[in-house]
């Protein structure tokens, strides 16, 4: 029973790719379809972490990705080259004309949410251990657990970092991220 519900598993991702495929491709924007292709990739999901777990979820999840892979490589190779002037949407990402490009801001920005966050989020982990530590758990445990915290909380404060409009706000939200080292480091810990 559980090799047949891996096997709808894969189809079900496999369909779900092949609506959703089918859905972008229409002139309009058929929510139900997208809703569909979506559903049919978390069915799929959902019939192979029953039938084997986190292993039967990664297989349906390889099946989905390798089909998408060859369905947009074939959309891609065969898709007509349009001739003519690339569209006028711009990202904003440098100021119109001659306008200062704010190089030390920017470069601060990167500073506060790279180095600053990824530096928090390590202090958030530290805490979090000694903290897992203090409570009871074995060392392997609470290392395990502080290294998963590192990446999680990394992208969130950058994401939060990246949000708040003013200096003094993004370096509050640092610095309330750090504030558990404290007393993490005066236990010991």
């Amino acid at each position: 029973m559980a090799d047949l519900l891996l096997w709808a598993g894969m189809a079900a991702a496999a369909l779900g790719i092949g609506v959703l495929r089918w859905s972008w491709s229409l002139k309009g924007r058929s929510h139900s379809a997208n809703l569909a292709g979506w559903a049919l990739l978390v069915a799929g999901c959902v019939c192979g972490g029953i039938a084997a777990g986190a292993w039967g979820a990664a297989i349906v999840s390889l099946v989905a990705m390798g089909i998408a892979l060859a369905v947009l490589s074939w959309a891609a190779a065969t898709s007509p080259s349009r001739p003519g002037r690339s569209p006028g949407r711009r990202v904003r990402l440098l100021p119109d004309g001659d306008g200062p490009l704010r190089m030390g801001g920017r470069l601060a920005t990167f500073a506060l949410v790279v180095v600053a966050g990824f530096a928090a989020s390590v202090a958030l982990a530290i805490a979090l251990r000694a903290g897992a530590i203090g409570l009871g758990w074995s060392e392997a445990d609470a290392n395990a657990a502080a290294l998963f915290v590192v990446p999680i909380a990394w992208g969130a404060l950058a994401t939060l970092v990246l949000m708040l409009e003013t200096r003094r706000a993004q370096f509050v939200a640092l610095l309330a991220v750090s504030l558990p080292l404290a007393p993490a480091l005066m236990a010991g810990g």
